[in-house]
């Protein structure tokens, strides 16, 4: 019975160790990540970031959201709401994730 509540306090210090490391390892890298939309046509969204690899997120005006392809640090990630059968949310609402 000891043996088990060793084993099962170790497993959660681990646990609760990582969420934090990962949680402050996400909003490290979040902050680092520098941003500018290149692209809008109405209907497809386009961001090139610096930092990490990442990809956007854009509002159709529909109610969906179109996510872009994992792009390398750099590089433009489109969104396209074409493939939900919509155009872009007027205002403009995206954000950039970090891959």
């Amino acid at each position: 019975m000891k043996r088990q509540l060793m084993s099962t306090f170790a497993i959660l210090t681990l646990a609760g160790s990582g969420l934090a490391v990962t949680a402050n390892s996400a909003s490290a890298a979040a902050s680092a990540l520098t941003c500018a939309k290149v692209f809008d046509d109405g209907n497809t969204l386009g961001l090139k970031c610096t930092g990490s690899p990442f990809f956007v997120a854009a509002r159709c005006k529909n109610g969906t959201t179109a996510q872009g392809a994992v792009a390398a640090s750099g590089t433009t990630s489109y969104a396209y709401c074409t493939s939900y059968n919509s155009s872009l949310a007027s205002p403009r609402v995206y954000s950039p994730y970090q891959a």
